[in-house]
């Protein structure tokens, strides 16, 4: 990857191939451009995707780090005349855990309950969740949340990695929207022996970080019935891929 600067306007070659790159008056090009998302973009582009030129629209900072980006693309299917689709939001990994908790002989679900503004929901149930922010180590991330998100500690290397005995190294985790996004969401099992007095405890339990703005409560439901207590894609595909690789013996 080759980044050329001239005045505003920065041309990256990947390829063989040159493209430029602009931006709003607003967004700092030089950070955009740096930042683990776009980078990871770049790298990924197959040759058969002609881009011509990105323009950034907008850029959101995470504290001293890049946070989300929405850029417009002009691009190219192999050497047909006509765009293909270009406005991208950027905003990288994340990870998610499927929970189980086994009491008496039968398995539950933990769901966590908390508002989602995008979908103007003040309480929408899904499974533990987190965005990556550039970590290399998953596993380690999906811990971190599982402990912040439901007091539950795991070792990360203790975690089932769904996604890596479903696919291997194909995919990074399941994309839940590529025509628009380049989010993909990597995908764990953690299973817990617990007793119905812990089990009992877990109902209901407030959690998260209010000083990040996390507002979550927690819900159990049998495991059997989870597919039914929520529309939320990570939590349907966890729990399919789960099915499936427990069907075909795998786990």
């Amino acid at each position: 990857i080759l980044a050329i600067c001239a005045e505003h306007r920065m041309e990256v070659t990947m390829h063989g191939r040159t493209f430029a790159v602009t931006g709003e008056p607003s967004c700092n090009i030089d950070m955009a451009m740096a930042s683990d998302t776009f980078q990871s973009w770049v790298r990924n582009l197959e040759a058969d995707l002609r881009v011509t030129r990105v323009h950034f629209q907008s850029v959101d900072m995470f504290g001293p780090r890049v946070g989300f980006l929405k850029f417009k693309c002009d691009a190219y299917f192999k050497d047909e005349p006509k765009p293909i689709p270009g406005i991208i939001f950027m905003r990288g990994g994340a990870v998610a855990v499927l929970v189980i908790l086994s009491c008496d002989g039968k398995d539950y679900g933990l769901l966590t309950i908390q508002p989602r503004l995008p979908v103007g929901r003040a309480a929408f149930p899904e499974v533990v969740a987190g965005m990556i922010d550039g970590e290399g180590n998953l596993g380690g991330v999906a811990a971190r949340e599982l402990q912040e998100e439901a007091g539950l500690t795991v070792s990360g290397h203790d975690l089932i990695d769904l996604t890596q005995f479903a696919y291997g190294d194909r995919f990074p985790g399941m994309f839940p929207s590529v025509g628009g996004c380049d989010e993909f969401i990597r995908l764990f099992a953690a299973r817990f022996e617990v007793t119905k007095e812990r089990l009992a405890e877990l109902q209901g339990r407030l959690t998260g970080l209010r000083e990040e703005g996390e507002f979550i409560a927690l819900k159990i439901v049998p495991l059997d019935r989870l597919w039914q207590e929520t529309s939320d894609a990570k939590t349907l595909c966890a729990l399919f891929l789960y099915n499936k690789l427990q069907q075909a013996g795998r786990l």
